[in-house]
């Protein structure tokens, strides 16, 4: 049984810069534009064109509960042309009362009052990019704002929310990039939950191909912490942050109570959503599409979608449930775990091709329940924090194998 899409992603590609690590869909408009001046950049206003002609394109249109806006550096734009996006949802789509409108910022592309621009224009939770808060380490990765472009945007979004201006904020971080060992990477944790910010999100890094980084890792000229720093690190944090009062709810994410995003949480739970702008994966109908990366064949495909006819996986009659791999992996993702039995009856199976496959799963998880990176409680599993977080890819290898053998 379908469900319309509740949520939807937008995409704005424009940065100053490409950090070292990134291997997005940006685009690149140079150190010497000023952010906040999208309404002037004639790139910037002709890409919201077609972005908006791609969002209207839609014939199955349901009510919002969730909008995100990344990028990309989203904040490059004019809080105006932020109001306008959403206005546009809430007259063709509709907006739920007490819906979650994130939105990326990064440190020194914006400033409080510009902040308080895109809470006026309906943003009502905001997900600062700091990486770290050490200038070096910064320097090193490519990002063009400093530690103190970090405090400031911190404390521009901890009074916002104080002041109840905004629901909710989120501080992202990158764990072991270059130069990063323990000891700085514990000054980078103790300086974040200085501003109590209700949400955090820890990414690895990873060495994506066609970066800066990739090419210096390649030339062996990348510093990177070890395996068991990397471990280490990762240990780390999930400690000091529970310590701390917050909850690991999914591998890259915690919270205080009350704060989770509600948005990725609708990909973990393999439910469906929008996605609008170049190089974004949508999937409404449980049928994933990624549109073009570059913004004259991302223009050239919004033309073709609004003249011809839509991809077929933005139609509800191309609706397919996601496969049960799929969903296992989702799940497992995430502090609830899965009940794969349950799992298995809400996809139709009878009791006899639960029960034999169903073994074989456990069969195949066996090491990682005896070797303490996977618990269960009947048939719920879930991944062990921090030891199957940080080591959850074999798990789901195995769990894939698993999946196309019985296949």
């Amino acid at each position: 049984m379908y469900r319309y899409p509740r949520s939807a992603y937008i995409h704005i590609p424009f940065c100053h810069r490409r950090c070292f690590y990134c291997d997005f869909a940006v685009v690149p408009i140079g150190d010497n534009i000023d952010s906040l001046k999208g309404n002037k950049s004639d790139t910037v206003k002709d890409y919201l064109t077609y972005l908006k002609k791609e969002i209207l394109s839609i014939k199955h249109k349901s009510p919002l509960s969730t909008i995100y806006i990344g990028g990309g550096t989203p904040s490059i734009l004019d809080p105006t042309q932020i109001a306008d996006l959403i206005n546009i949802f809430r007259k063709y789509y509709g907006i739920d009362r007490g819906a979650e409108i994130t939105m990326e910022v990064d440190p020194a592309s914006f400033d409080e009052y510009s902040l308080n621009g895109f809470i006026n224009a309906g943003i009502n939770r905001f997900s600062l990019g700091a990486q770290s808060f050490n200038d070096e380490i910064l320097k090193k990765s490519g990002r063009r704002h400093t530690k103190d472009d970090v405090f400031n945007s911190c404390s521009w979004l901890s009074k916002a929310k104080n002041e109840n201006f905004i629901r909710s904020w989120s501080l992202d971080l990158i764990q072991n990039l270059p130069e990063s060992g323990t000891d700085l990477w514990t000054i980078d944790l103790k300086e974040a939950i200085k501003f109590l910010p209700p949400h955090i999100s820890i990414y690895d890094l990873i060495i994506e191909d066609g970066t800066v980084f990739k090419k210096l890792y390649d030339l062996g000229k990348l510093s990177l912490p070890n395996n068991d720093e990397s471990y280490e690190n990762s240990a780390l944090t999930s400690l000091f942050l529970k310590q701390s009062g917050y909850v690991r709810y999914e591998i890259s994410n915690y919270s205080i109570s009350g704060h989770q995003s509600r948005h990725n949480r609708v990909y973990w739970k393999g439910l469906g959503w929008w996605s609008f702008g170049q190089g974004s994966t949508s999937s409404p109908w449980g049928r994933r599409l990624t549109r073009p990366k570059t913004t004259e064949l991302y223009k050239e495909w919004v033309t073709n979608q609004c003249s011809l006819a839509l991809d077929e996986s933005l139609l509800i009659s191309s609706f397919k449930e996601i496969d049960l791999d799929e969903k296992i992996m989702l799940n497992l993702r995430t502090s609830e775990g899965v009940n794969v039995r349950n799992l298995m009856k809400e996809y139709g199976w009878s009791e006899e091709k639960i029960e034999g496959n169903y073994l074989k799963l456990i069969k195949t998880w066996d090491k990682y329940l005896d070797g303490g990176l996977l618990k269960n409680e009947g048939d719920r599993f879930f991944l062990s924090d921090p030891k199957g977080m940080e080591l959850s890819n074999q798990i789901l290898i195995d769990m894939f194998n698993w999946w196309e053998k019985i296949n």
